[in-house]
């Protein structure tokens, strides 16, 4: 057998590897770090006359992500095992950017995001999952065996991607465990085992690793990607009739929100700089997650600048409409044109994201992505309520419309779907991706209006709403 452990750091795991598996006939490493790869070389030597005699071991002070494994392929004896083992980084591509790291692997769009979503949230990839598609796309014609330590959003995406990745994968198994307790850090994770073989999976098997008591299975049930397949529901799913939107990203809270100060048009932003602005122009009431935590949201203590109404858009009219606002986002110049994203870098000054005719609304359904139990608000007020992009939303221009909306994805059968397909160990278990497989249609077909009606009526603003309205929104609003 031989084992191949990408960036094994100061080589902790070599002897562990040796001596659970007494079969290995080599051994590859790869490390970037000099220092810890001088490290394992004087590991490898201490334990010098203790390996056996016919092991090889070759480490390689090299780059995991340009690597060229041809050399230790050359090596390999006809369906000899390979078994690939190790800890890699539990960072993203993002927070090794901020960090100024210069390891990072060359982008590329296999998985096919498009537009907005290739360069921003789903650009964001966990470096693991890179690593582990790199090795299995090296070595999946091999007879493999992956053991990698990884959070679980890593194997989450692993399994629902399987079917775009251009290797096979016969099982895939998770080993949950406490990272808090073994590694200290705040976080989701296991021993993530893939194998090869001639079928291909269609789910993860979630076991205790200490117990290896079984846990649950995710995976995919009838083309829908479920957290847990024996709880998974698909009565309402499809294809939902309205699209749900993101909201605006500034990445600049200190300038960009500000908070009410007593009167109308008075402010205060994140520096305890007191500004005054006229609502409703380029200001207005912004909601953020912790906003959305009710059935009604019609107040809010927090505004956002919105400089323009559509992503790219001229903000040169700000300093001859509002020449106050132009002269505060002028004064802060210099925070707004550090932002780092590449999208400001391309844009006008002072330019936000997330931002289109939808977010002038005047009534929109938004849920936050953070929190566990799901709960869908009808956001509204005196000018259009702004969402953060820790929210997700439908915009809708007549009450009625919004109401029978809300009240619809509130339903116990709403719920219990949204709780069989997301992932609530992830810090955003509510994403586009996973509202936009509510089909309202189907929903509205199966639930009573006498519950619909009760819902309106539990509101805040306590709303009356008829059947014949009901019958109506089902027809004209969600044509079939």
């Amino acid at each position: 057998m031989t084992v191949i452990e990408p960036t094994f750091g100061n080589g902790g795991f070599f002897r562990g590897i040796l001596s659970e598996f007494p079969g290995v006939r080599a051994l590859y490493g790869v490390e970037i770090n000099e220092q810890h790869y001088a490290q394992a070389m004087r590991l490898v030597s201490e334990m010098g006359k203790a390996l056996p005699a016919a092991l090889h071991v070759k480490l390689f002070n090299d780059d995991i992500f340009s690597f060229d494994f041809g050399s230790i392929k050359k090596t390999l004896l006809p369906d000899e095992p390979v078994l690939i083992v190790g800890n890699p980084p539990w960072g993203t591509n993002a927070r090794l950017s901020l960090m100024g790291s210069s390891n990072l692997p060359v982008k590329s769009n296999f998985k096919k995001c498009s537009g907005l979503d290739a360069i921003t949230g789903k650009g964001n990839f966990d470096l693991a999952e890179t690593i582990i598609i790199r090795l299995l796309h090296e070595f999946g014609e091999y007879d493999y065996t992956l053991a990698m330590l990884c959070k679980s959003v890593v194997a989450k995406n692993m399994v629902r991607d399987m079917n775009v990745l251009p290797f096979n994968m016969s099982t895939v198994d998770f080993f949950t465990f406490d990272a808090r307790e073994v590694f200290g850090t705040d976080c989701d994770a296991g021993l993530l085992v893939i194998r090869a073989g001639d079928t291909r999976a269609h789910f993860c098997s979630v076991y205790d690793l200490e117990s290896l008591a079984p846990i649950k299975q995710f995976g995919w049930s009838g083309g829908l990607f479920c957290s847990d397949l024996m709880q998974c529901s698909s009565g309402i799913n499809g294809a939902c009739q309205f699209e749900w939107r993101q909201g605006i990203k500034h990445d600049c809270s200190k300038v960009m929100e500000l908070k009410r100060k007593g009167e109308v048009g008075r402010y205060e932003n994140g520096f305890g700089e007191i500004c005054e602005f006229r609502l409703g122009k380029y200001v207005y009431p912004l909601a953020k997650s912790s906003d959305i935590r009710s059935r009604e949201v019609t107040e809010t203590k927090r505004c956002v600048i919105v400089p323009q109404k559509r992503v790219g858009g001229d903000t040169s009219t700000i300093k001859n409409d509002d020449p106050s606002l132009w002269s505060y986002l002028t004064r802060h110049e210099n925070l707004l044109s550090s932002r780092k994203s590449v999208l400001n870098k391309k844009s006008p000054p002072f330019s936000i994201f997330g931002v289109g005719d939808y977010s002038f609304a005047k009534y929109k359904v938004g849920i936050s992505g953070f929190y566990k139990t799901p709960v869908f608000s009808l956001v509204h007020g005196e000018y259009p309520v702004m969402l953060d992009d820790t929210c997700y939303f439908i915009g809708f221009d007549r009450l009625s419309d919004a109401l029978f909306t809300v009240a619809l994805l509130n339903q116990n059968e709403t719920i219990d779907f949204l709780r069989s397909i997301a992932f609530l160990d992830s810090k955003r278990p509510y994403t586009k991706e996973i509202l936009k497989q509510i089909d309202l249609l189907k929903l509205a077909r199966r639930v009573d209006f006498k519950a619909v009606a009760e819902f309106a009526a539990s509101m805040p603003g306590m709303y009356s709403v008829t059947e014949e309205a009901f019958d109506l929104y089902r027809k004209m609003v969600l044509p079939i």
